[in-house]
């Protein structure tokens, strides 16, 4: 029996036995890469965000590789929680994985458990006896975890009771925040005196019934960063191991706390003070009733040392300042002593303000240094140029947006709202320890006449302060917005003011390990293109109503003078001259209208073909560009065969 030999493969059976060969050895390649890339690439990432809030920092490289003990995360993450809340399970694996990124880079010295708290376990009785918080699960029943607990070798401890996807932009500073609070054996002490309610009070409402305030947030956030002590409105002394004095508001302050203040600053002590012209907040608590409300001041302090402030005039910037409502139904319009201070306002060379975005300000008043003055001042908070100043009367009370913005007149100067001095100064006090002005003071403090130092007329070391010209820098009102979750009220930052006041007090401390991490995002990402192009054209829309208003007013004077001129019931009721005058005002009054138009209409135009393009470029190209490219490789394709099939026809 013989056997056939199979006829030999055409062209095409061997194209489709090659193409077949083809997709087996990519669908083989496709699942190589990916094992491989599951095992090599693990932690490898492509970090496009503007911030870089997917990459940990230099500062953070530099905490981890300097740890000198154990420290050890427990990431309380309950299993169910990506099933019931995907978003939130989502962020718990970036969480993680930053958490062993950490792990890695300290070589040992960080070491991170996962822990899944299930319910009624001796597990999720760990969770809650640290501190951390469950929220119930969508359809009820259990109670779900996601949070953090930190430890070192001394059994010291830090949490976060539930990680906020709100904060996700503070990541890594937060992490980092917990590490360094573990790490620091020897924490800053941070002294308060102020007038204002930072660690919080308690106010009556309309019922009569009391009600808590709680602290500022900026309070909370310094006290979980540093060991603070409460001092008061006055002290006697600062106690000698205050590393930074904050001094928030100082009003009516008696001499014997000012010459503290004064001794302790000569001694070499750092001090952040906050003066206000205007503190909004005081006038939100209902003091403007019945009286101005003044502003507050180190006046002996800052008269000898040669700086220049006033209580009278608060700084108003056209180009910074904020949108505000006046009144129902109407278009927003820019607040003049209300900024928004970013960019060219903030000094990029100095550490505290380098990596921030954007402070928030409210009613400032503006610091300098007089030419004598041997201290030397730099810059941190700046005003823009164009900007004047206003007085600090006309912002208290029943105030005028729209009249400010009327009456405002740009200056050539910009203004300093905040800096940094240094150098050798002289006392307030030449002739010592003050002794109370009253009788009946100086008989209730005959114990405290007394000083137990000596008295220093000069500085014994450099002077380093930060002044501040504004105490509403630190309300809430002006930088958070509180959000709801799992009925707890949550801070969430929409300025850089915690940063600044954080970062300055880091500075003052002699530390910078944390500046870094804080300004890397907020909440807040406006459009700032769009918003410019609405600034400038609501600045050109409001000159043109301006010089509309006055050609109005221009003509009812004339009107009146013409009516006065012409008693009612006369027959000539204007002349010919003055009737021509009077179609002319018209017809320039409609020309303006016709005008004023125009501008309305071209604002709108520009930004809705801003919008649109941006639309475009976010949504719309990528899928054209895709769509283009894979016509084109169709066509290429095609084109490409044919030139085969017309080949091998040839042949």
């Amino acid at each position: 029996m013989t056997l056939e030999a199979s006829p030999p493969a055409t062209s095409e059976e061997n194209g489709a036995r090659i193409a077949l060969t083809s997709l087996g050895l990519l669908l083989i390649l496709f699942v190589a890469i990916n094992v491989l890339g599951a095992g090599w690439l693990s932690a490898g990432r492509l970090d496009l965000t503007k911030d870089k809030l997917y990459t940990v920092s230099p500062s953070t490289k530099t905490l981890l590789e300097g740890l000198q003990e154990q420290i050890t995360f427990r990431l309380y993450l309950s299993s169910k929680l990506s099933q019931h809340v995907p978003h939130l399970g989502v962020y718990a694996n970036r969480v993680r994985d930053l958490l062993l990124e950490y792990e890695s880079i300290s070589d040992g010295k960080v070491k991170l458990e996962v822990l899944d708290p299930v319910p009624f376990s001796s597990i999720e009785d760990r969770a809650v006896a640290a501190g951390l918080r469950g929220i119930p699960a969508v359809s009820g029943g259990d109670k779900m975890y996601f949070g953090l607990v930190g430890t070192n070798t001394t059994d010291d401890i830090e949490n976060i009771p539930f990680i906020q996807i709100d904060r996700e932009a503070f990541l890594e500073y937060d992490l980092s925040r917990m590490l360094y609070a573990l790490a620091t054996a020897k924490p800053t002490i941070v002294g308060i005196l102020s007038t204002l309610p930072t660690d919080g009070t308690v106010k009556f409402t309309a019922t009569g019934q009391q009600e808590a305030v709680p602290p500022y947030v900026v309070r909370d956030q310094i006290g979980q960063l540093f060991e603070t002590k409460f001092l008061g409105k006055e002290v006697d002394e600062v106690p000698s191991d205050v590393n930074v004095l904050l001094i928030v508001h100082p009003k009516n302050t008696p001499d014997r706390t000012l010459f503290a203040i004064d001794q302790y600053l000569l001694a070499g002590g750092k001090a952040m003070i906050f003066v206000d012209p205007f503190a909004e907040i005081e006038g939100m608590q209902g003091q403007m009733i019945g009286s101005t409300i003044k502003g507050s001041t180190l006046e002996k302090i800052f008269d000898a040392w040669g700086i220049q402030y006033s209580t009278d005039k608060v700084v108003g910037d056209r180009l910074s300042a904020r949108k505000v409502l006046p009144e129902a139904g109407n278009r927003l319009i820019e607040y003049l002593p209300w900024l928004e201070l970013r960019g060219p306002s903030l000094d990029k060379s100095s550490p505290i303000t380098s990596g921030i975005e954007v402070v928030a300000v409210a009613s400032s008043g503006h610091i300098g240094v007089d030419p004598n003055s041997s201290l030397k001042i730099q810059p941190l908070l700046l005003s823009s140029p164009g900007s004047n100043l206003i007085d600090s009367k006309k912002v208290q009370g029943f105030r005028s947006p729209k009249k400010l913005l009327r009456e405002f007149k740009p200056g050539s100067d910009q203004y300093i709202i905040a800096g940094r001095l240094t150098g050798l100064v002289k006392t307030g006090f030449p002739d010592g320890l003050p002794t109370p002005a009253k009788e009946e003071d100086q008989k209730a403090s005959k114990a405290k006449v007394t000083w137990s130092k000596p008295i220093l007329k000069s500085s014994s070391k450099p002077l380093d302060v930060i002044v501040v010209a504004d105490a509403d820098i630190l309300a809430d009102r002006f930088w958070v917005i509180m959000r709801d979750f799992a009925g707890q009220k949550v801070p969430v930052a929409t300025a850089n003011n915690g940063d600044f006041v954080l970062n300055s007090i880091e500075a003052l401390a002699g530390s910078t390990t944390l500046m870094e991490l804080r300004g890397r995002g907020t909440a807040s990402r406006p459009f700032s293109v769009l918003q410019d192009i609405q600034r400038k054209a609501s600045q050109k829309f409001e000159d043109k109503e301006r010089e509309l208003r006055q050609t109005l007013a221009k003509t009812e004077k004339k009107l009146q003078s013409l009516r006065r001129r012409n008693p009612e019931g006369t027959q000539s009721v204007v002349s010919e001259r003055d009737r021509r005058d009077m179609e002319k005002m018209q017809r320039e009054i409609l020309g303006l209208r016709s005008e004023l138009r125009k501008v309305r209409r071209s604002l709108t135009q520009e930004y809705e073909r801003l919008e649109m393009r941006l639309w475009f470029l976010n949504i719309a190209l990528v899928p054209i560009l895709l769509t283009t490219l894979v016509i084109i490789l169709a066509i290429v394709r095609r084109v490409r065969r044919k030139n085969r099939f017309y080949e091998t026809a040839t042949n």
